[in-house]
This record gives C-alpha cells, structure tokens and sequence, in this order.
C-alpha cells in the first residue's frame, strides 16, 4: 500500500496530460474545419468555381462537418495508445487531407488534382515512416488502390455511369487511400467507404429516383479515416 499511493497521483497527472494532449489537437482540427471552407474554392480548377467562395448556410454546414471531422481525427490520431509522435503527426496529417476533400466533394462535387497529386507525392515519400507497415506494403497499396479505382470506375461506366456512382475524382482519392494506408489495408478502406456510400446512395434512390446524384468522396475517406485510425480493421 505504502508503494501504491505516491504512484497514484503521478499516473493521475499522465492521464490529465493525456487528456489535455487530445483536447489541443480536437482544436487545432476544428480551427482547420473552421477556416478550411471558406478558403477551398481557390484549389478548384474551373474558373467559375475558383472564384466562388461558399457562404451563407452552405459555408456554416461544410464549416460543421469540418470541423467535426477534423476535430475527432486529431484527438483520436494523437490518443495516447497509438503511434509515437512521429507516425502519430503523419496520421493528423492524412485525416486533414481526407477531411478537406471530403469537404471540396461536399461543396461542388470536386475531388482537387491540387491538393490529391501533391499529397500522393507526399504520401509516397514518407511511405518508410510508418512502423507497422514496410515501404514494400506502402507501394503496393498504391499499386492496389490504382487497380481498385480502374475496376469501381470502369464497373460505374458500363453500368452507364450516373450520379450515384464513383466518377473519375473518387477513383483519384482511391488511389491516395493505397498510397495512404497501405497493403492490404487499402481494400477494407474501400469496402467501408462503399457501404457507407450505399447506404445513402440507397436512401436518395428512393426518395428522388434514379436522377438522384450525391459526393461519394465522403464515405471512401471516412473508410481511409477508420483504416488509419483503428489498425485492426485493415
């Protein structure tokens, strides 16, 4: 007993810490998700939406699921059971990626080549730092993701396209996800972005027919997030 009670208040103060740890970063994503929306337009390539901000009560809906999103990521990628600090960061960073094209497709349909290229090329380069996963298993979960976004996307074409299917951006964030997570994480990612994207897609033939459309982009980077996050379901 006598060992016991001075280190109580020390693992008291490790969890405090710990705590005080997640609620930094759940602040530092919901200031990214706060002003992230209001800036995004500039990453579009049409001239006619580059030069169109969002506002009103679009702008306040993309700004709340931002920084919802980015505010659980951050404090769930740096909990104190994860990764050190390192795979850690690199992981905040991935979900801030995610997040912001989650948000760009929510907004106008868009999966940006100017923020999807620049973070493939990142997420190769710094495909050595992840401790669970070696760089063979990185690059073939790129390679892995280029075959998963011809097949979803070629699949969608022959069907005849439409709005509920994968267009050419959401195979581009398929790839991102290989390049992200790794092999074989990258096909349960794609798994749980299809079922929770069929979810909806389910919901919005019913209530508006086949002419319904909607951002499947979303639901693939929540897949990513929940790959990334919780290594046991990869």
């Amino acid at each position: 007993m006598a060992i016991r009670l001075p280190i109580a208040p020390a693992l008291g103060i490790v969890t405090a810490m710990d705590a005080l740890w997640m609620a930094g970063a759940a602040a530092v994503g919901a200031g990214f998700g706060w002003v992230f929306p209001g800036v995004q337009h500039v990453l579009y390539s049409e001239p006619q939406y580059r030069t169109q901000a969002a506002t009103g009560r679009k702008l306040l809906g993309l700004r709340l699921f931002a920084m919802t999103a980015a505010a659980v990521s951050l404090a769930l990628a740096l909990r104190p059971d994860f990764y050190e600090a390192g795979p850690a960061l690199l992981t905040a960073a991935c979900l801030l990626v995610l997040v912001a094209l989650s948000s760009t497709d929510f907004d106008r349909r868009q999966i940006p080549n100017t923020l999807t290229y620049p973070a493939f090329a990142v997420a190769l380069a710094l495909c050595w730092a992840w401790p669970d996963r070696t760089v063979g298993e990185m690059l073939l979960g790129a390679g892995a993701g280029v075959v998963a976004a011809m097949a979803l996307v070629g699949f969608g074409v022959l069907l005849g396209g439409g709005g509920l299917g994968l267009g050419i951006g959401d195979g581009k964030l398929i790839i991102l996800m290989g390049a992200m997570i790794g092999w074989p994480g990258v096909f349960p990612a794609v798994v749980y972005g299809i079922l929770l994207g069929g979810l909806v897609a389910v919901v919005m033939l019913v209530r508006h027919g086949r002419g319904a459309t909607f951002s499947y982009g979303p639901y693939l980077a929540a897949g990513a997030a929940l790959a990334l996050l919780f290594p046991s379901l990869r």
